[in-house]
């Protein structure tokens, strides 16, 4: 101990490089373990979890499968009060509330709350919801808590919320009032789930069938807020009883066809998918549903291992590097009777105090990191910890960090032979083997280096792509603002909000004001709307999706009409404005042929009063899609604003006096904004912060690469000592020597891009191509990433080449 404790303090530069490389590695590694940890806890906690499943809604559109999370009211009914063979049927259905009120108690005056959407879900259940999931009670009986439409459960972080200087017991009685009419009395308190969920639910009311779940056309409805789950006995038992609810909708829907003759087709199917895989179904349309991709899982724990490996990588060739000077104390402790096992064991417990040490230090640069990190780790990630889980961790890169990264100098010491230490003098060359060696670890750094480096770039050109690429409107100096749901229900709300927009319109540095919704945005509604060509009975029928939006609109963000002509102001609908692509659908061979159409469904038509050049409407993961745009003056409540693109440093001044004149006709508290770019590029947060992650790696992965060369540059100027003096003795210059010691690093690095280079291509092209729109790849990332890594490496070796062409040459030739 006391010996490998006089080397480390022998040798600072090295030890410091050493704890700072395996510092980097470790840091990273418990980062990446905190957020993995988290994700893959989600639903851990549920009894029984591998015999619950989701029951969700796939739709075919386009020949595409698009799995939905919600489902039609009937189908939970149903599934409860026919289908046997179920353990359980939870229905978990949001409802939506606008306004809450407190009552007055003893202690407490009346307070009345407009909720949040995420923080206040209020759910509608069944008693046996609570028996599916492990919910301690704090106050209230499991068994009689909802079994009344006039009782409420709440969680315990809501019931403190309400009534914060309450017990649980003495909050149950207490009445709470939801939406003016809503009368509730609190029945029971229940703990906060104490593990990563997608169960939500903070408020529970008593689900209660209505009358119009018992028609059929609600079975081809489909609410996203409305959930089901189901307990089964096992998975046989699961395919059964899919197969059956499967056979319920499809002849559910024949009967509505023989009832309705509707003219567009059903594609709805029903799946089933374990509990365990939800929060992993990246790829299922769920609004504000936090997911996670399996993919980007795997991702994170492979960069995890690859920065730790590094780290090692790093270690054993700055270990290496010092050995040379090493050998005179090998060979005299060998000399003196030293054993293999003791030097082993010397080098073994360097390795451990310095793998200590860097795990010491890992623990304040992690805490640090997650200040910096922001959004990239969800507040459950950093908050989340198993003690016994980290404590396994940490033991974990402890034990295989000092594993890797001291056995091999530990062997290279053992194969030492003392009698050719002393005859060479202390200078006992590695062996060209080990050599070897030595150079395919910094090849293969690099290689790892080039492809974060590379990556990161062509995650830049896409992220930079969709941001910037001409998406058919104009979206600059814009923001959106939309009047509370709330506020329709205001006496004379057409009639004001029409007003405010004239008003706005007249305030200095507001260029345009328009209503609608806007042309890009990740809320839509669509439905089927037919077309029957002259002649002919079938209808051609599309599904189009539909936007409201006043007279405005089209001027407002630039939008192109190939034909017809803009909506005109009116009271009442005028007609549609469809875009290139759904006219295209209806069989029109040019977009004048539609002027004068008439499409929608049975009762609802109207005439086609334009076509308008296609535009970006979903994220570019999608393709443009069928559009219709329709003037509804009752619909309206979205406003857009353009401010002045000119005078930029004045826009807080024009938004101070934008929500002025909003006060004088809604609420002032009611005016909140964001700028419609940041909304867009927001659409894409997982790019930016794949972005972000490939960014820091390529950082780090870097930082320990060059510490790595350092090492080797470090060996490599000590070998050839005798000879750069020789050469300089000859007449050799400083430049060509450092030429000399630089070109087979040169070489290295060269090497590894080569093999990186179609790694990268390949993995670049499988993610580029779940983009619908994407850039290229071209040569030029690679170029860059190539000269990028070349630099780096020139610039961590020149300083040990410049240092040993600058010696004298009497000092390496003296003993000669």
């Amino acid at each position: 101990m006391f010996n490998s404790l006089r080397h480390l303090k022998r040798n600072k530069l090295f030890s410091f490089l050493n704890i700072l490389g395996l510092t980097i590695g470790i840091s990273s590694c418990w980062l990446i373990y905190r957020f993995v940890s988290y994700e893959l806890s989600y639903e851990q906690g549920i009894p029984d979890k591998e015999n619950i499943y989701r029951v969700l809604s796939n739709f075919k559109r386009d020949g595409q499968d698009e799995l939905f999370g919600g489902l039609s009211r009937p189908i939970y009914f149903h599934m409860k009060q026919e289908m046997d063979g179920l353990e359980n049927v939870v229905p978990s259905f949001r409802m939506f509330v606008a306004k809450i009120d407190i009552p007055a108690i003893a202690g407490q005056d009346a307070k009345q709350e407009e909720p949040d959407y995420l923080e206040t879900a209020v759910i509608n259940t069944v008693p046996s919801y609570f028996d599916m999931l492990p919910y301690k009670w704090l106050a209230g009986d499991k068994r009689t808590a909802l079994n009344d439409p006039f009782q409420l459960v709440l969680t315990e972080k809501r019931a403190k919320y309400y009534f914060p200087n309450l017990s649980p017991r003495e909050i149950v009685g207490k009445t709470i009032v939801y939406n003016d009419s809503l009368k509730k009395t609190v029945s029971g308190i229940v703990e906060n789930l104490p593990f990563p969920t997608e169960f939500i639910g903070q408020e529970f009311l008593l689900l209660k069938e209505r009358a119009e779940d018992k028609r059929l056309a609600s079975w081809t409805n489909s609410n996203g807020a409305d959930k089901v789950y189901i307990l089964v006995k096992d998975k046989a038992a699961a395919e059964k009883a899919l197969t059956e609810i499967q056979a319920t909708v499809k002849s559910k829907w024949e009967e509505f066809k023989a009832e309705t003759k509707p003219t567009y087709e059903y594609t709805r199917s029903i799946n089933f998918m374990p509990i365990k895989d939800s929060h992993f179904a990246s790829h299922m349309n769920e609004r504000d549903a936090d997911k996670t991709s399996l993919q980007v899982i795997y991702g994170l724990i492979g960069v995890g291992v690859f920065l730790l490996l590094l780290a090692c990588i790093n270690y054993i060739n700055l270990t290496t590097a010092q050995l040379p000077q090493r050998y005179k104390e090998i060979g005299i402790r060998k000399t003196l009777g030293g054993s293999n096992k003791s030097l082993v064991l010397q080098m073994m417990t360097e390795t451990a105090i310095i793998v200590g040490l860097a795990t010491v230090l890992s623990a304040f640069v992690v805490q640090i990191a997650m200040l910096f990190l922001g959004d990239l780790l969800s507040e459950g990630a950093k908050t989340n910890s198993n003690p016994l889980l980290f404590i396994v961790f940490i033991a974990f890169v402890l034990l295989t960090t000092s594993v890797l990264a001291g056995f091999y100098p530990s062997w290279i010491i053992s194969k030492v032979n003392a009698v050719d230490i002393f005859r060479n003098k202390g200078t006992v060359a590695v062996g060209q083997n080990r050599i070897n060696l030595r150079k395919a670890l910094i090849v293969f750094q690099f290689i790892i280096a080039q492809i974060f480096i590379v990556g990161a770039l062509i995650v830049g050109q896409q992220l930079k792509y969709l941001v910037e690429k001409d998406m058919g409107f104009n979206k600059d100096a814009v923001i959106l603002s939309e009047i509370p749901y709330k506020l329709f229900e205001d006496p004379n709300f057409e009639t004001k909000k029409i007003t405010l927009s004239n008003e706005l319109r007249q305030i200095p540095g507001v260029e345009a004001v328009t209503m609608g919704t806007a042309p890009l945005s990740p809320d839509y509604s669509s439905s089927h709307m037919n077309y029957y060509p002259k002649g002919q009975l079938e209808p051609i029928s599309q599904n189009i999706f539909t936007k409201v939006i006043d007279q405005e609109y089209l001027s407002f963000y630039d939008l192109k009409l190939s034909a017809g002509a803009p909506l005109l102001p009116s009271d009442t609908t005028n007609g549609y404005i469809i875009n290139e692509t759904a006219a295209r659908g209806y069989g029109f061979k040019n977009p004048q042929d539609a002027i004068g159409e008439i499409i929608g469904q049975k009762g609802y038509e109207q005439r086609i009063v334009g076509v308008m050049k296609d535009f970006h409407t979903r994220d570019f993961y999608s393709n443009i899609e069928p559009l219709a745009l329709l003037h509804s003056k009752e619909q309206l409540g979205d406003y857009g604003i353009r401010l002045s693109s000119t005078n930029r440093k004045e826009w807080p001044q024009i938004i101070e006096q934008v929500k002025s004149t909003w006060a004088k006709f809604f609420p002032e508290d009611s005016f909140t904004y964001k700028f419609y770019d940041e909304s867009i590029l927001a659409m894409y947060k997982k790019e930016q912060n794949l972005y972000k992650l490939t960014n820091i790696s390529t950082g780090i992965a870097i930082i320990i690469s060059c510490l790595g060369l350092f090492g080797l540059a470090t060996i490599t100027a000590f070998q050839r000592s005798k000879e750069i003096g020789i050469r300089k003795v000859l007449g050799a210059t400083v430049s060509g020597i450092v030429g000399m010691l630089s070109k087979d690093f040169v070489k290295m690095v060269i090497l590894a891009i080569l093999i990186a280079s179609p790694i990268i291509w390949w993995a670049c092209n499988k993610w580029l191509q779940d983009f619908v729109y994407r850039i290229e790849l071209s040569w030029i990332p690679f170029v860059l990433g190539g000269l990028f890594a070349l630099v780096a490496a020139l610039l961590t070796v020149s300083y040990q080449a410049i240092k040993a062409a600058k010696t004298n040459p009497v000092d390496s030739l003296r003993d000669e």
